[in-house]
């Protein structure tokens, strides 16, 4: 999955490919942009934890005001976000279609939080239209209708269908529900004499397809249409409502007495037990009780049944046919927001300093593996020691074995201990005993690296398969060497995650430079970004790594300054022997 953020506080355009496997290194100076560009991510996956508006203070990340975080200067006064769509459905299948996704976001009215102004759809390898869809331009009676349509849903806006994707048609009336970014359902406004005759039209070459035998279809080169137990379901909920009223109807309900589970095959037999004349009394009933629920609501997710007892009936199947691609590219997008919020975990700059017992874990922590502090190690290593997991050891083979056995391994790789183990010490919490020199000791006796580096080894090991796992600063605390090494773990340990890696450290991409010299990485897996600040906003530029270790540039403020002090110390030693100085 490819992601970009525009006019985001400080940042201009930034980019990030975030596809399993993938590796991408974000340097720069301070207050670059490098912590936004990773709060952008940490902004949409806590937002998508829960069924409601995008939460700008939660768990990952805290931000404020909504206001302050549109870039100041911003042309369009709004944020923008583009990600691609995941191509696999949860069915397996892919699709067909390559598209990306781009949210406009402004400022709710009590700015506590965002909402979209327009939401466009692209494919960069398809002719097909643009799907667009937009507040502007939209009426506000019908939107306050959509909103009435759909209260059942909780918090929620929506955006008025401006276009459909790759057809020149139109949908009238019709408006994508969004809690928060996450699409959830399309709603059709609809005059209720419309309803009446559409439900009326569609119902009688329904049950015509239905009753027409397989040979005679055949000799039409028609395929026989059956109806759905969604559609029965409706059809019989219908004329009970309108029996309610006419008693005439009682026999027509009576036939269907054993149907109201919706199966197909008991309708069509009640229904062939009917005269001509009760069937369209029956029809005109159900039509005319259909009209008084003015609107078609179609889920995109899960069954309608979850949101409606009227979901999923016959309005909403010609809705979703109308639809076509449309619809398949809004579910697709909300299946993939959701994915990315399974995926992301994170660990934070500051870790815990170094104590002898640490709190329990907190299950409620989603996106954070180890906590935001690194504070959970302890309890995640613990009651997670002997569960098996899929990594690479230090020298490159793939196993499956207990996490505890990951983590020496690598623990031993780093040279900061030789195993570790976690302990729980009943009421006062979980701590580690780290052994070391063949002694045994907890943190607060050993250097503060070990402490740091713990969270590092049992988040990344545990995570997830498939994860974007981003972590702020892993070199803190850390000797130059150990920081190389820990470029070796992170970057090798569990190929299966995308990672996203913010740091100073120059050891770190030094020997991430050797290692695509050495041709034990792949250098397109690898994506060294540097965040640069300017007068408009800062922006990323990847930095090529070759297949010899070598960048095709070297920018200013990249990394540290060693280099120009060695050459101010060798220029004056120069000085010095030709007694210049």
């Amino acid at each position: 999955m490819l992601w970009e953020i525009r006019d985001f506080k400080g940042i201009e355009s930034a980019q990030l490919d975030i596809r399993p496997g993938k590796a991408t290194i974000l340097t720069g100076i301070n207050s670059s942009g490098k912590s936004s560009t990773i709060q952008s991510l940490l902004l949409v996956a806590q937002s998508l934890y829960n069924e409601g508006p995008v939460v700008l203070n939660g768990p990952l990340v805290r931000l404020g005001d909504a206001e302050d975080l549109v870039r100041e200067g911003s042309s369009t006064g709004d944020i923008r976000i583009r990600l691609g769509i995941d191509p696999e459905r949860p069915d397996g299948s892919k699709s067909e279609v390559d598209l990306t996704a781009e949210y406009e976001l402004v400022a709710t009215d009590d700015r506590s939080s965002l909402r979209a102004r327009r939401l466009t759809f692209t494919s960069s390898r398809s002719p097909l239209l643009p799907l667009e869809l937009a507040w502007e331009n939209s009426r506000k009676a019908d939107r306050e209708l959509a909103m009435h349509a759909t209260r059942h849903l909780g918090n929620r806006s929506v955006l008025h269908l401006k276009s459909m994707l790759g057809s020149d048609g139109r949908q009238l009336r019709t408006y994508a529900v969004l809690q928060g970014l996450r699409p959830v359902g399309i709603v059709e406004l609809l005059d209720p004499k419309r309803i009446a005759r559409l439900y009326s039209r569609a119902f009688r070459s329904l049950v015509a397809d239905a009753q027409d035998d397989e040979e005679s279809a055949k000799r039409r080169g028609m395929t026989r249409k059956a109806i759905t137990p969604s559609i029965v379901r409706e059809f019989i909920l219908l004329i009970e409502n309108g029996a309610a009223e006419e008693t005439e109807l009682e026999p027509i309900v009576q036939a269907f007495s054993q149907v109201r589970g919706g199966n197909p095959y008991a309708f069509e037999l009640g229904w062939r037990s009917l005269s001509q004349g009760d069937r369209d009394r029956a029809i005109e009933r159900a039509a005319e009780q259909r009209a008084l629920r003015s609107f078609a609501y179609l889920p995109l997710n899960g069954t309608p049944w979850r949101y409606s007892v009227m979901g999923g009936g016959l309005l909403e199947s010609l809705l979703e046919s109308g639809l076509g691609k449309t619809f398949d590219a809004l579910g697709a997008l909300s299946a993939s927001l959701d994915e990315l919020a399974r995926r992301v975990q994170y660990l934070g700059p500051l870790r815990d300093e170094p104590r002898v017992v640490w709190n329990h874990w907190n299950e409620l922590a989603r996106g954070l593996p180890v906590g935001t502090r690194g504070e959970f190690s302890a309890a995640v290593l613990s009651q997670a020691a002997t569960r098996a997991v899929h990594y690479r050891t230090p020298k490159g083979a793939p196993v499956v074995d207990r996490l505890s056995t990951a983590v020496n391994q690598w623990l031993e790789h780093l040279e900061i201990g030789d195993s570790v183990t976690a302990r729980a010490r009943g009421k006062l919490g979980v701590g580690f005993d780290l052994k070391m020199d063949g002694k045994i000791r907890d943190l607060t006796s050993v250097g503060v690296g070990v402490s740091q580096t713990l969270p590092l080894l049992v988040g990344l090991l545990s995570a997830p398969h498939d994860s974007v796992f981003i972590v702020e600063q892993p070199e803190l605390h850390l000797h130059p060497a150990v920081q190389a090494r820990l470029a070796d773990f992170m970057l090798s340990a569990r190929p299966d995650v995308a990672l996203v890696i913010e740091t100073h450290s120059e050891a770190f991409i030094t020997r991430i430079r050797r290692r695509a010299a050495e041709d034990s990485i792949d250098v397109e897996d690898v994506d060294i970004t540097f965040v640069e600040p300017s007068r408009g906003g800062s922006r990323t530029r990847k930095l090529v790594l070759s297949e010899f270790g070598d960048l095709n540039d070297w920018p200013d403020g990249f990394l540290s300054s060693s280099e120009d002090d060695v050459r101010a110390i060798l220029q004056m030693n120069v000085k010095r022997a030709r007694g210049t100085n």
